[in-house]
């Protein structure tokens, strides 16, 4: 198990559980940290090369995972790739607005953004944008930032400098395609005394997202929600799968029909309806498109780390007798 050198602490408490709560046997589950960000460094590539390794499941960046894949394809390695997302949530005009801020909140402001399922676009059916954006602004503005291990924290900062500013790249050149800032921004939010020096970021709505950008198409990896709309069904349709990605979409509709008929057509792995982002580890979890293949969860998940033999027995002695 090799985790990012930014967020090692995770697996090696899991690797401990394994040690001593589960009873793994001595050397069954390796945790190997360090090397770089970007998780292609020396480690890596020693254990991509290594001809023992006999199947490689990923999750991280798109980049990583192409590199990945064409160090398995010399050696015809099986390889599962959990990769990025662009998720869309689409918005009718029949909803409870307090319901679905709430959601809207959860799909991008969790763990700041730097989820791969998280919903960076939210569209709205025209008729009810000017209301729900109204009413989530309001409640981005009451997000409390802060230490995330603090009990009464929403969001807490950016995993790295580098990743901050990438953020605020992201946000000063979609203000420059035209896209218009409801609330948040490139300045760093007000924190508590002594977190001065986290990556801090203000969670940001952005509004008029030209759906041709780079802020509405490619992923930012942190709280920055672009907003656009929509008239008819087919039309959100059309616009949410307009992506490379294919990890997971969201709709809201009171209309359960619609609802039902929209998921269906949603080219994601996962489709969340009236909800966002709930996952259980009875169904697989995997995208579509470039947001990779393979499935981690369920019993999918489970046959990604199987292979399958067929042994046919037939009793001594017996024959077909084809050849007489």
């Amino acid at each position: 198990l090799k985790p990012s050198p930014l967020a090692s602490l995770t697996c090696l408490e899991l690797g401990g559980i394994a040690s001593s709560d589960v009873g793994l046997p001595r050397g069954a589950l390796a945790v190997i940290t360090g090397g770089p960000p970007g998780g292609a460094g020396d480690g890596a590539t020693a254990l991509v090369g290594h001809a023992n390794l006999d199947l490689l499941s990923f999750t991280g960046s798109g980049a990583t995972g192409q590199l990945l894949l064409h160090a398995s394809a010399e050696r015809l390695r099986p390889t599962s790739l959990e990769l990025g997302g662009k998720g869309a949530m689409i918005v009718f005009d029949d909803v409870d607005v307090d319901a679905v801020v709430d959601w809207a909140m959860v799909g991008i402001f969790v763990t700041s953004g730097q989820i791969c399922s998280a919903t960076s676009r939210l569209l709205l059916h025209e008729s009810i944008a000017p209301r729900l954006i109204e009413a989530l602004v309001s409640k981005v503005n009451s997000l409390r930032t802060g230490d995330p291990l603090a009990a009464d924290t929403q969001m807490g900062p950016l995993i790295s400098a580098v990743q901050r500013d990438k953020v605020i790249c992201a946000i000063q050149k979609a203000h420059s395609d035209g896209a218009m800032i409801a609330v948040g921004g490139a300045a760093p939010p007000p924190v508590a005394e002594g977190l001065e020096k986290g990556y801090y970021l203000a969670p940001t709505v952005l509004t008029s997202v030209p759906v041709s950008s780079s802020t509405w198409r490619d992923e930012i990896f942190g709280p920055v929600l672009a907003v656009a709309t929509f008239a008819t069904e087919a039309e959100a349709i059309d616009l949410a799968n307009d992506s490379p990605y294919g990890l997971g979409h969201a709709v809201m509709s009171a209309d359960e029909q619609r609802a039902e008929r929209v998921g269906a057509a949603l080219q994601a792995g996962n489709v969340w309806v009236n909800c966002n982002q709930p996952l259980w580890p009875q169904t697989p979890f995997g995208g579509w498109k470039q947001s990779g293949f393979g499935k981690e969860y369920g019993e999918a998940g489970l046959n990604e780390y199987l292979k399958h033999k067929t042994v046919t027995s037939a009793r001594p002695g017996f024959s077909w007798a084809y050849y007489g």
